[in-house]
């Protein structure tokens, strides 16, 4: 089993490039560990410690990227989580106060209606025991999963706060262990970049940070050959689901469109079913799980694919 440690990284990656240079070459089938920083590059340890953004600006620090042999643009590159462990048994969550939806240069409308200021207050989560230590008295459940993880775009560099084709920063709690990605294969090499995990979120991530950690995550890697897709699938022993995300010119809305859409046409490609069915199931069976609030995955239950 191969190991991509911290101490091995030149640098860390802030952004999900095909001009970043490989830090560890794997072949298909290969299972290799990969060590995160939380999405706040560490700079957030104890209770009260603040992001320092003149000294690091970008969040999401990515590891990586990992070349993958015979790869080339057109091919699917399958990763299988089989584990995501703390490595220093806590988390870190905060509320920032440039959160986009909240504030707005100079003043912001929610905290003028509330006649309040946000707070800047960080909060440290022991994890121990299967659970995430919001406080004394409430405890969450321990549920990790890769907040960004994507393959390289073709021809520009991503920022790692966002997501798109690529994957990126999705912030999908499906993303999780025994589950299985399939991601685009933009450039040779895939050039799969990993970071942002997350010890538990809920829907939305609606304050911009989950239970956020630096952690350990065990990944079988492996290589579809000549199958292309649009946009990063998931497969669990329940569901397959596609992704898709709001961005330029495209709301939350039109990426729900686009993710039932490109479940149809799985449906219809590997599943042997007619098109309008697939689209009709997907009307009466879908479900969408939110990843943080640019970021869907629609679900099709896997009990109907050989009915």
């Amino acid at each position: 089993m191969k190991k991509l440690m911290l101490s091995q990284q030149k640098k860390l990656h802030y952004t999900l490039s095909p001009y970043n240079e490989a830090t560890l070459i794997v072949e298909p089938g290969d299972t290799v560990i990969v060590e995160t920083e939380d999405a706040f590059s560490g700079q957030i340890r104890v209770e009260g410690d603040r992001r320092d953004l003149q000294a690091m600006p970008y969040a999401n620090p990515q590891t990586g990227p990992i070349r993958v042999e015979g790869a080339c643009k057109g091919d699917t590159l399958i990763v299988d989580i089989k584990d995501v462990k703390p490595t220093i048994g806590q988390g870190a969550t905060r509320i920032p106060l440039f959160w986009w939806y909240l504030c707005e240069p100079g003043a912001s409308s929610l905290t003028r209606f509330l006649n309040t200021a946000l707070p800047h207050g960080s909060r440290i989560c022991p994890i121990k025991d299967g659970r995430v230590y919001f406080s004394e008295k409430i405890a969450l459940p321990y549920e990790p999963f890769i907040g960004t993880i994507g393959t390289a775009p073709e021809i520009e560099a991503v920022s790692s706060f966002l997501p798109g084709p690529h994957g990126g920063n999705m912030d999908l709690p499906d993303f999780c262990i025994g589950n299985r990605l399939y991601l685009p294969v933009r450039v040779e090499g895939a050039l799969l970049h990993i970071g942002d995990v997350h010890a538990t979120q809920g829907d939305g991530e609606i304050c911009g940070t989950a239970i956020e950690m630096p952690a350990e995550t065990t990944l079988t890697i492996d290589l579809v050959k000549g199958k292309s897709i649009g946009w990063p699938r998931v497969e669990s022993h329940e569901y397959i689901m596609t992704t898709a995300a709001s961005g330029s010119g495209r709301t939350l809305e039109d990426a729900i469109r686009v993710a039932y859409i490109d479940l149809t046409l799985w449906l219809e490609q590997d599943y042997g079913f007619n098109r309008w069915d697939a689209y009709q199931l997907c009307t009466q069976v879908g479900r969408v799980r939110l990843g943080n609030l640019w970021t869907v995955a629609a679900k099709f239950p896997k009990k109907y694919l050989n009915e």
